[in-house]
């Protein structure tokens, strides 16, 4: 009985059960062509069905082809590649995933969901193979029969060119990955036959060059026609041949010499062939061999390439770490100068606000301090001490002296009680004196705005609600807003509120 499975004119045949995957680099020009056709933009090819096109199913849209080129050759640059990429150099890598009549059968009758997860599959396993990423995923219902077109980025993650690494073990593995991935989704799918395979089984070697879209609609439906025609005939066989297996079950016993001789010869025939087989097997199995030593040989030099840019790139990311540490160093010295000046300026400003504040409080002790009839202005005997203090403290410390020259001026109508007033006012400003002093000497502080003193004059302890003990109340303040204020509040001195000596 012959067998048709494993016939040399079958296996000179593409399988009809079997999918295949091929790839192909190419430049930025075609890359767009193939967007245009993948997407359906432009003029819509003849050959497609454009009653489906919403049919067709984008499952990983395609990124700008310019950024594809761009992260290319960022990854050569990286790699440490000195030679500018070109301008016809490969951006992407374009695949076409495709089935034979029986196999395109079968899997159409998986729902969309499980073809759309076997074509992902697919392709990221192929992108991890090679190393790179999948830009893009479109199927396309369309047409004759169901495929899927997808492009990977040209290159691989330590930047070297894919179009390199494509060699013929790898196109090779590319199918075994085909019917791996797919079978486990669609049991029924095979793998094709390898072309060396079907070199020997008497096929034209132009019959194992893979075609191209255009020709595939040209020959599709002539094709799905004959493998029709072939599926009515081999199953018309199949119920001859079952008949004549049950012939010769009732015949078996009946065989005569002559045919056993027959057997015997096309079992001769059939140990030459395989025997033949294996010669091809084996010299197949040498041409590999020195490609994959070749290939280890070419992968050696890549390894040690790798290393040597590694070890660059190591040097130059240390003698950055060393540079930033030395710089952020001189920073830090640079704050520390800076902190302890700013501290020098606070202590000196608070040493000359509490100058200026003793000088201004001795001439009021004086009655130095006089307003200005025509202009209005309060002349003091000298006021650069006064100027010195901080614009707020003194513009503060202006109403209690303004006050007090008004004071003075009513002293001919109440002599006796300005007199009495007088030698308190004295006392207690001597005693605001005496706690200027213990601040400065650092025997009394501020806490929480009231000035803290171990002998607090009894002058100071109880002042009442006059004019005269306002005044001194105010002091009191402005020496504890002077110490909580510090240098922070110092602005410019306002000219046209003092006037005499030192203001010029």
């Amino acid at each position: 009985m012959k067998n048709l499975a494993n016939s040399p004119a079958d296996l000179a045949r593409a399988n009809p059960r079997a999918a295949s995957t091929h790839i192909q680099t190419c430049t930025l020009s075609k890359a767009k062509s193939q967007r245009m056709h993948d997407y359906r933009l432009g003029r819509i090819p003849a050959y497609v069905d454009q009653t489906k096109l919403r049919d067709n199913r984008v499952l990983i849209r395609l990124r700008p082809l310019t950024q594809v080129r761009a992260e290319n050759a960022r990854l050569r640059e990286q790699a440490g590649r000195q030679r500018k990429m070109k301008s016809n150099a490969a951006v992407a890598v374009i695949g076409v995933i495709t089935f034979g009549v029986l196999a395109a059968r079968d899997f159409k009758k998986l729902s969309p969901k499980r073809q759309n997860k076997a074509f992902k599959n697919l392709v990221r396993s192929l992108a991890k193979r090679l190393a790179t990423k999948v830009e893009s995923l479109v199927v396309h219902l369309d047409e004759t029969t169901i495929h899927a077109h997808f492009m990977l980025r040209a290159y691989d993650r330590l930047g070297h060119a894919l179009s390199d690494k494509i060699k013929r073990d790898v196109t090779v593995s590319i199918q075994d990955l085909t019917h791996r991935v797919l079978a486990r989704f669609c049991p029924k799918i095979e793998r094709g036959h390898r072309k060396l395979d079907r070199l020997a089984a008497g096929a034209n070697y132009v019959e194992t060059l893979h075609r191209s879209v255009r020709a595939l609609h040209q020959d599709l439906p002539r094709e799905i026609e004959e493998r029709e025609a072939e599926l009515t005939v081999m199953e018309i066989a199949k119920a001859v041949l079952q008949a004549e297996i049950d012939e010769g079950r009732k015949k078996l016993d009946r065989l005569s010499e002559e045919q056993r001789t027959e057997r015997i010869a096309l079992a001769s025939q059939k140990t030459e062939m395989e025997t033949r087989a294996r010669d091809l097997d084996a010299r197949d199995a040498d041409v590999r061999a020195q490609e994959d030593k070749q290939q280890e040989r070419e992968d050696g030099l890549d390894r040690r390439e790798a290393s040597i840019d590694k070890d660059k790139a190591d040097l130059a990311r240390e003698r950055r770490t060393q540079l930033l540490a030395a710089g952020q160093l001189v920073k830090r010295e640079e704050a520390v100068k800076a902190a302890r000046t700013e501290a020098e300026k606070i202590q000196i400003t608070y040493q000359a606000a509490l100058a200026a504040m003793e000088g201004a409080l001795a001439e009021i002790s004086d009655g130095t301090l006089r307003r200005d009839p025509a202009a209005g202005k309060l002349v003091m005997k000298d006021a650069s001490l006064l100027r010195a203090l901080p614009e707020e403290l003194r513009v503060g410390l202006l109403r209690p002296m303004r006050g007090l020259v008004d004071i003075r001026s009513r002293e001919d109508q109440r002599c006796r009680e300005l007199d009495r007033r007088d030698r308190a006012f004295e006392e207690k400003l001597a005693a605001v004196g005496e706690v200027i002093t213990a601040l400065t000497e650092g025997h009394a502080q501020i806490s929480e705005g009231t000035i803290v003193m171990e002998d607090m004059p009894a002058s100071l302890k109880a002042l009442g609600e006059t004019a005269e003990d306002r005044m001194i109340q105010a002091i009191l303040d402005l020496i504890v807003r002077a110490a909580e204020v510090g240098v922070g509040s110092l602005r410019g001195p306002r000219d046209d509120e003092i006037d005499g000596p030192g203001v010029g």
